[in-house]
C-alpha cells in the first residue's frame, strides 16, 4: 500500500512539474495600452467629438442670446419677478440643452467604445495576446510592452 502511495504521489509530483514547465514555456503574453490615447486618436471619437463640440456650441449660444435678454431686460429696469422668471427659462433651456445632448451622444459614444473593444480583441487575438491591460490600471510597467502606438495604427487600418 505505502509503494503504491509513494508511486502515485510521484506520478503526481511529474505531471505538476510538467505542467509547470510547460507554462513557463508558454508563458502569458500581456502587454498595456494607453486607453486614453486609443480612445482620443480613433477616427469615429474625433469625428464624434467634432460633432459634439458643433452642438454644444450651437446651445450655447442660444444660451448666451437668451443671457444677453435677460441683460437688456435688467437694463431696461424689468421687475424682479420678470427677472426671476427669465433666469428660470435660461436654467430650464440649459438643463434641456444638456438632457439633449446627453441623449443624442451617450448611445453613439458607446456604440464607438464597443467598436474599440471588438477590434482590441481582434487584435490581442491575432497577435497572441493573453491579456492587453489598462496602463491607467497599473501601478508600474516597463515601456517594453506598452503597444499602444501599435494598436491605434491597427485600429486606423481598420
Amino acid at each position: 500500500m505505502k509503494k503504491t502511495t509513494v508511486l502515485l504521489a510521484g506520478v503526481l509530483l511529474a505531471m505538476v512539474l510538467l505542467f509547470l514547465y510547460g507554462a513557463t514555456q508558454n508563458g502569458l503574453r500581456v502587454v498595456f495600452v494607453d486607453v486614453n490615447k486609443i480612445t482620443q486618436e480613433y477616427p469615429k471619437m474625433i469625428e464624434l467629438n467634432e460633432r459634439y463640440k458643433t452642438d454644444f456650441q450651437y446651445y450655447q449660444n442660444k444660451l448666451n442670446e437668451l443671457t444677453k435678454e435677460l441683460e437688456s431686460m435688467q437694463k431696461a429696469g424689468a421687475s424682479q419677478a420678470e427677472l426671476e422668471k427669465k433666469q428660470a427659462d435660461i436654467l430650464a433651456r440649459k438643463q434641456q440643452y444638456e438632457q439633449l445632448l446627453q441623449n443624442e451622444y451617450q448611445p453613439k459614444m458607446q456604440q464607438v467604445i464597443e467598436e474599440i473593444a471588438n477590434k482590441v480583441d481582434k487584435f490581442a487575438k491575432a497577435m497572441g495576446y493573453d491579456y492587453i491591460l489598462s496602463k491607467q490600471a497599473l501601478v508600474y510597467g516597463d515601456d517594453a510592452y506598452d503597444i499602444t502606438e501599435q494598436l491605434v495604427k491597427y485600429l486606423k487600418s481598420q
